[in-house]
């Protein structure tokens, strides 16, 4: 018995000792495993800075010439922890430009030119569209469409060349500094969404165009259905560059929008899960944009922003497109020479400056939707009419318009009957009106009267002509705006 249980002994101890070697191997293979992920993980990495290095064209933007690898290699060791610009401000602009490119007509005409801006604060990125049609003033060129830039620049030999001069220009039109730019011609374009196998694209309006582009100076017919379609490099290049299309899809701002959304598909293809497990296809896509891309982001930057907008998601992204709709601060005209151009409806750009600088705010004003009543508090006719014609082009929620009976306010004035629960929209009417925000409400505020709808006198020339006792104030508005003597006087002002 003795000896039986003295075999066990030795049988239990050559059992442990196996399992502790089997441990010791499991955890060394291990270590070595996570070891080996890690030094993948660091080639991989190495060799993705390399190629980005080496294929984005970066350029200093004051004499134009390109960064060296080692330059920037150096910028990363010597500013980890450097601010890019604008994010002091809390606001980084970047210019997204595309063009043709060699062996296209209009090789350096500007086709996509869309503002992008990161908000660190919020974790949101808004994209501004801007027509190419747009008209605007070049050194040197005048009043041309907006979509010369690039050539104008490189043929003036502008510091820092065609993109400098279009960051210039956009930056004089929207108010806002543009801290870098990115420009990609339509070959790269192509290779980029090829190497990433491709991508899922949801075509809200199916539509034919008979009159796109060959590469033989003619035409083709191209159509696309409505539903999820899944797009090789070209075939997103069809879809973003339609300008004929049927079904409301031939205009440029139907265009800008679609744009716009294979942009945001190219962002989440680019951050998706099955993407960054691949590394091979970001690698083949950066090589392979070689001379297609232009930016004045070094490395380091490019880093900081990507650090910045990891945490960006597809919901948090703003959209918005200059068009010439009713609600919008732009309109079709027609030049000298018969060429179709848009214009502001303003006179100058200080609408468009407006949504540029407010686009995220305007954002959080569309989610409050806070409804408002335009009052004339002066004896100057059609005031308050043509206050809320302004308010509507930007999109603010005006649902009546009227008098203030014996009105004599000097200043603009904000009442707020919603007890505080519109902040983003009040704050945008106080710096866009300079007006006062009233800390109390007059009686006639809070008598309940018949309301005045906006669209009921939407055509009315002279709301003054109606009898005061009529205009009544809406008791559901959740702000009231009571126009004063200043806004006349800046009117007329600006008239001079």
């Amino acid at each position: 018995m003795a000896n039986l249980l003295e075999e066990k002994d030795k049988s239990k101890d050559a059992a442990s000792v196996y399992k502790e070697t089997e441990s010791k191997k499991r955890k060394s293979w291990l270590g070595k495993s996570i070891i080996g992920l890690v030094i993948v993980i660091i080639l991989i990495g190495l060799a993705f800075a390399t190629k980005f290095v080496l294929s984005v064209n970066s350029t200093n933007e004051l004499s134009g010439k390109k960064i060296s690898f080692f330059e920037q290699i150096k910028n990363i060791i010597s500013k980890p922890d450097d601010k890019i610009k604008g994010e002091e401000a809390d606001r980084i602009n970047i210019l997204l430009l595309g063009i043709g490119g060699s062996g296209h007509e209009g090789a350096y005409l500007t086709d996509t030119i869309i503002l992008a801006s990161l908000k660190p604060s919020l974790g949101e990125v808004a994209m501004l569209s801007i027509p190419r049609d747009l008209l605007v003033e070049f050194p040197k060129y005048g009043w041309r469409k907006i979509n010369n830039g690039i050539f104008f620049g490189q043929e003036s030999n502008y510091p820092g060349s065609g993109e400098a001069l279009m960051a210039k220009v956009v930056s004089d039109i929207t108010g806002l500094p543009i801290h870098y730019y990115g420009r990609i011609d339509f070959a790269g374009f192509r290779k980029i969404i090829d190497d990433l196998s491709g991508l899922d694209i949801y075509v809200e309006n199916g539509f034919t165009d008979y009159q796109y582009p060959d590469y033989k100076f003619g035409y083709q017919t191209i159509s696309f259905k409505k539903g999820w379609q899944h797009m090789s490099g070209e075939r997103a290049l069809q879809y973003v560059r339609s300008r004929h299309g049927t079904n409301s899809e031939g205009s440029d701002f139907a265009r800008s929008k679609r744009q716009q959304k294979v942009l945001l598909a190219l962002k989440q293809k680019l951050l998706s899960f099955g993407t960054l497990l691949n590394p091979n296809s970001i690698v083949n896509a950066l090589d392979d944009l070689g001379d297609h891309n232009k930016t004045n982001l070094q490395l380091w930057e490019i880093l900081r922003l990507a650090k910045l907008g990891k945490d960006i998601n597809q919901n948090q992204i703003i959209t918005q497109v200059l068009d010439s709709g009713t609600s919008s601060p732009l309109y079709a005209s027609t030049t000298e020479a018969g060429a179709y151009v848009l214009q502001p409806k303003a006179g100058d750009f200080s609408e468009v400056q407006f949504i540029a600088k407010n686009i995220f705010t305007m954002n959080s004003i569309s989610r409050e939707n806070a409804s408002i009543e335009v009052k004339n508090g002066t004896s100057y006719t059609g005031l308050a009419k043509k206050i809320a014609d302004e308010l509507i082009a930007l999109n603010y929620n005006v649902t009546g318009i009227s008098n203030v009976k014996d009105g004599n306010y000097e200043k603009t004035v904000i009442y707020d009957l919603s007890n505080g629960q519109k902040p983003y929209t009040m704050i945008s009417l106080r710096d866009r009106l300079d007006a006062n925000i009233a800390t109390t409400i007059p009686t006639f505020l809070t008598t309940p009267t018949q309301p005045i709808n906006y669209e009921d006198f939407k055509s009315s020339a002279n709301l003054n002509d109606l009898d005061n006792d009529t205009l009544k104030n809406d008791e559901t508005a959740d702000l009231v705006i009571i126009i004063g003597k200043d806004k006349w006087q800046s009117k007329q002002a600006a008239k001079k």
